[in-house]
C-alpha cells in the first residue's frame, strides 16, 4: 500500500511538471515593445562569406575581391556610424541602407556570377568528345554555343559595370546631401547679415 501510494505521488508530480513545461512552452514570446531591429550584420556577413566563396571558387580575382569587400566594409562604417546610442537606425537610415545593400548584393551576384564556367558538357570538344553520326562534331552548333555564351557573359559584365556605377553615384549623393544643406545653411546666413547691415544702414 504504501509503495502504491508512493508510486502514485511521484507519476502525479511529473504529470503537473509535464503540464507546466508544455504551458510554458506554447506561450507567444514577449513582444518587441521597442524599435525593430535591423538585419544589416547579417547581411554584411552574407556577402562577405560569398566574396570569400567566389574567390575560392575561382570566380573572383583578388582585385575583385578587395574591392567588393572595401564596398562592403565602407557600408559597414556607415551603418556603423549611423546607429542611435540604442543600437537602432532611424527609418529613413534604415531604408536607405536597404537599397544600398540591395544594390551591393547584386553586384557581388553579377561578379561572381560572370567569373562562373559552365561545366562541358558531353558534345564539347575535349577529352569526352564523342563524333556525331558522320564521324565529325557538329561546328555549325559549337558555334552558335559559343555566341550564346559570349553574348550572356557581356551581359553579366556590362551589367556589374552598371550596378558599380550606381553604386557609387549612391555614395556620392549620400556624401553630397550633408554638405549642400551646410553650404544652404551658410548662404541663408549671409543673406541675413546683408539684410541687417541694410537695415543699419537705412536707419542711419
Amino acid at each position: 500500500m504504501f509503495k502504491r501510494a508512493v508510486s502514485k505521488r511521484v507519476w502525479g508530480l511529473c504529470a503537473c511538471a509535464v503540464i507546466t513545461a508544455t504551458a510554458a512552452v506554447a506561450q507567444d514570446p514577449p513582444a518587441n515593445t521597442g524599435n525593430q531591429a535591423d538585419n544589416l550584420n547579417a547581411r554584411i556577413h552574407r556577402q562577405l562569406e560569398r566574396i570569400s566563396h567566389g574567390v575560392k571558387s575561382g570566380a573572383l580575382n583578388a582585385d575583385q575581391a578587395n574591392k567588393l569587400k572595401a564596398s562592403v566594409q565602407s557600408l559597414q562604417n556607415q551603418v556603423a556610424a549611423k546607429r542611435q546610442p540604442d543600437g537602432t537606425l532611424k527609418k529613413e537610415d534604415l531604408t536607405l541602407f536597404e537599397n544600398l545593400f540591395n544594390q551591393n548584393s547584386n553586384m557581388i551576384h553579377s561578379m561572381v556570377g560572370s567569373g562562373e564556367r559552365k561545366a562541358d558538357s558531353g558534345a564539347a570538344v575535349g577529352p569526352a568528345w564523342a563524333p556525331g553520326k558522320d564521324g565529325a562534331q557538329n561546328s555549325q552548333k559549337l558555334l552558335k554555343e559559343m555566341k550564346i555564351e559570349n553574348k550572356r557573359e557581356v551581359r553579366q559584365e556590362r551589367q556589374a559595370i552598371e550596378q558599380k556605377l550606381e553604386q557609387q553615384q549612391l555614395d556620392y549623393e549620400h556624401q553630397m546631401i550633408p554638405e549642400l544643406a551646410n553650404q544652404r545653411k551658410s548662404i541663408m546666413n549671409g543673406k541675413q547679415q546683408l539684410k541687417d547691415i541694410r537695415k543699419e544702414q537705412n536707419a542711419n
